[in-house]
C-alpha cells in the first residue's frame, strides 16, 4: 500500500508513493466537490435538515420511552434524557421544562400507547429516510430498496441513534472519570498540558464520529463500498464535524442579536442551520468515499501538472457530456 511504502519505504519509492496518494487526495477532493453540486447535494441536504427539525420531538418521546422501560436506573435514565434534551434546539434556561414536557408526554401503558408509540416512531423515521435518501445520491447508487425494506432500514437507524445515545452518555461519565484522574496526574507532577480538557476529548469525539459515519456508508446506501472507500470518506466527514463544532460557538454568539427579528424562533433557525452544515459533511463524505472507489487512470505527468489540472477542473469544464447528456439518445437530423 501506499502508506506502507511511504513510512518504509526506500526513498525513491517512497517519494514517489507520496506524490501519488497526494495526488489521490486531491483528485478525490475536487471530483467530490464537482458531483456533490452537480448531485444538488445541498438540497439533499437542506432536506435532511428539515425532517430533523420536525422528527426531533416524535425521536426524543420514543427514545425517553423506550429508555424508560429498559433501564431501571433512575441516574443513568435522567442522564439519557438530559443527552437527548440538550441536541434539541431548546434554550438552555428552558431545558429542565423541556425534559418535563417529553417525560409527561411519553405513551401510557397500554394498547392505546402502543398506538401512539407506533405513531411517534413513525414520525421519527423521517428524518432517517432523508438521511437514507441524501446517501443513496450521494454514493450514486443505482437502485434504490423496495418501501418496506427502506423502512426497516429506517428503523434499524432508529436502534442505531438509541445506541448513539447510550454511548455519548458513556463517553460523558468516561470523559469525567478520565478528566479527574489526568488531573490529579498533572498536580502530582506539576505538569500542565492541553491534553486533558482540550485533546482528549476531541480525539475521543471524532473517533466516534469516524466509527458512526464509516457504519452509515457502509449499510445505508444500496451501493456497496469498500471499508477503505468508506473509511477515507468517514475520516473527511470527521475533520469536517470537527470544523463546524469549532466554529458552532462562534456561530451561537453571532446569532443572539437575531432574536430581535426572530424572537423565540432564533434557536430553531440556529438549529437548523447547524443540522445543514451536518448533513452537507455527510453528504460530501459519502462523495469522497464514492470517487475513492474509483480506479485512478495511469498518468505519468508530474504531481504540480495533475494538481493544477484538478483545481481548474473546479472553475471550467472538461467539455465532456453530462451523464444525462451522455445518455439521451442521438436525434435523427432534420430533413
Amino acid at each position: 500500500m501506499w502508506f506502507t511504502a511511504c513510512v518504509h519505504g526506500e526513498q525513491p519509492r517512497r517519494s514517489a508513493a507520496c506524490r501519488g496518494a497526494a495526488g489521490k487526495v486531491v483528485r478525490v477532493l475536487v471530483v467530490a466537490a464537482n458531483r456533490y453540486f452537480f448531485d444538488r447535494c445541498p438540497q439533499h441536504a437542506a432536506g435532511i435538515a428539515y425532517r430533523v427539525l420536525f422528527s426531533s420531538v416524535p425521536l426524543a418521546v420514543v427514545l425517553v420511552s423506550v429508555f424508560g422501560v429498559m433501564l431501571g436506573n433512575e441516574a443513568i435514565n435522567d442522564a439519557v434524557v438530559t443527552a437527548i434534551v440538550n441536541a434539541l434546539p431548546a434554550e438552555s434556561a428552558n431545558r429542565a421544562e423541556v425534559a418535563d414536557a417529553i417525560s409527561a408526554i411519553t405513551p401510557p401503558p397500554g394498547l392505546l400507547g402502543l398506538l401512539t408509540l407506533a405513531v411517534f416512531i413513525w414520525g421519527a423515521t423521517g428524518m432517517m429516510a432523508a438521511i437514507r435518501a441524501g446517501l443513496e445520491v450521494a454514493t450514486h447508487a443505482v437502485h434504490g430498496r423496495p418501501v418496506v425494506r427502506g423502512k426497516l432500514i429506517d428503523l434499524l437507524l432508529l436502534v442505531g441513534a438509541a445506541l448513539l445515545v447510550l454511548t455519548t452518555v458513556a463517553l460523558t461519565a468516561l470523559d469525567r472519570l478520565t478528566q479527574h484522574a489526568l488531573r490529579r496526574i498533572e498536580t502530582a507532577t506539576g505538569i500542565d498540558t492541553p491534553f486533558t480538557g482540550i485533546l482528549l476529548p476531541r480525539i475521543a469525539t471524532a473517533a466516534v464520529w469516524v466509527g458512526v459515519v464509516l457504519l452509515l456508508y457502509r449499510l445505508v446506501p444500496t451501493r456497496r463500498l469498500g471499508r477503505g472507500d468508506s473509511f477515507a470518506g468517514a475520516v473527511i466527514t470527521a475533520v469536517l464535524f470537527l470544523g463546524i463544532s469549532l466554529a458552532s460557538g462562534l456561530v451561537y454568539r453571532s446569532t443572539t442579536h437575531l432574536s430581535i427579528v426572530y424572537g423565540s424562533l432564533t434557536g430553531a433557525f440556529v438549529f437548523l442551520y447547524s443540522v445543514y452544515l451536518y448533513a452537507s459533511a455527510l453528504l460530501f463524505g459519502a462523495q469522497v468515499a464514492s470517487a475513492w472507489s474509483e480506479p485512478a487512470q495511469p498518468v505519468s505527468e508530474p504531481f504540480g501538472v495533475r494538481l493544477r489540472r484538478a483545481l481548474r477542473g473546479l472553475f471550467t469544464s472538461s467539455g465532456a457530456a453530462q451523464p444525462e447528456e451522455a445518455s439521451a439518445p442521438a436525434q435523427p437530423p432534420q430533413p
